[in-house]
Parts: C-alpha cells; structure tokens; sequence
C-alpha cells in the first residue's frame, strides 16, 4: 500500500556489496518512464549506471551531499529535455526521481537523491557540466539529479514525526 511505502522510504547512503537484479532495474525504469509530465511531454531521459568507476567519479560531482555514490551499486541519472518542456522540466524531473525512489523502496532497495542543480565541486566547476562531460550529455537535457541505489546496509531512525495542524492549512494560510 502506498501509504506504508512513504512510511517506511528512508534515504540509504550505505549499500550492501550485491548488484542489483537486473530485472528490479528494469522494474524501477520502467515505472520513472510512466511518471506524468507536463502536458505529457516526453521530456524524461534517463542514464543507469552500474560501473564502480563511474560511480567513485560522479561521487565527487559536487562538494558535498554525493559521497555515498562511491559505495552505490547503481545510480540513476534524471534527465528532462529543457527544449521540449521548457516551462516544466525540473518539476517533472523531480517528479520523476520521486517515483523512483517509491519504486525502489517497494522492490525493498535503498535510494538516496544527489541533488545536482546550483551545486559546485570542490574545484569549483558546476556540478552539472561535471555530470554531462562524464557522462556525455547533450546540452539539451537538464540534469536534475542522481539518485543512488542499493540493497540497504543501514536502517536509519524512524522519521520525525510533523505536527498536522502546524503544517496543513484550510482555504487560508
């Protein structure tokens, strides 16, 4: 039920050493492919990563907030064509590695969301052109973020949980 799942999905940044099944990757892609976009453009690309070299490099995209890359045993790269949907793309890259991560945590595979816009690496290059040299992107395509995947190492402390009436609010602020 989708409610346990938001429950239950955590930010994983420790992996165990076991590659991903295949056909779990395929699972998780295929759900980011039927995310909704605005006015259902096909603007979403996506990049899997499963080269340990690759990973160790894009762990280092940006200062910090990407370590736990280095340990992944695959990464998904979120891209959306700025051309096409110039208006929505981050929304529906973000949309797109949301369900991502809700698909991984249902298939029980910890994720966690490098966030790539208006970061800088250490030697401070922007973030972005890191990812496309290394990956070789288009200048077409946003890279929105990486999200990090692996079959959970940790389990981290229950979320905090947020006050209802101090966060929800009816008709007014």
């Amino acid at each position: 039920m989708f409610k346990e799942l938001v429950e239950k999905r955590r930010s994983i940044r420790k992996y165990k050493s076991d590659r991903i099944k295949q056909e779990e990757l395929k699972i998780i892609l295929e759900s980011a492919l039927k995310s909704p976009t605005g006015k259902n453009l096909d603007s979403l690309q996506f990049i899997l990563i499963e080269d340990e070299k690759i990973l160790d490099e894009l762990s280092h995209f940006k200062s910090h907030g990407a370590g736990f890359l280095k340990g992944a045993k695959a990464a998904i790269a979120v891209l959306t064509d700025k051309e096409l949907a110039s208006v929505t793309y981050n929304q529906d890259a973000c949309i797109a590695a949301t369900v991502i991560q809700f698909q991984a945590e249902d298939l029980d595979i910890g994720s966690c969301w490098a966030n790539v816009r208006g970061a800088t690496n250490d030697e401070g290059r922007i973030s972005e052109d890191v990812i496309r040299e290394a990956l070789e992107i288009p200048a077409k395509y946003n890279v929105e973020c990486i999200i990090g995947l692996g079959y959970k190492a940790e389990i981290p402390s229950e979320k905090r949980k947020k006050e209802f009436e101090s966060h929800v609010h009816y008709e007014k602020f």
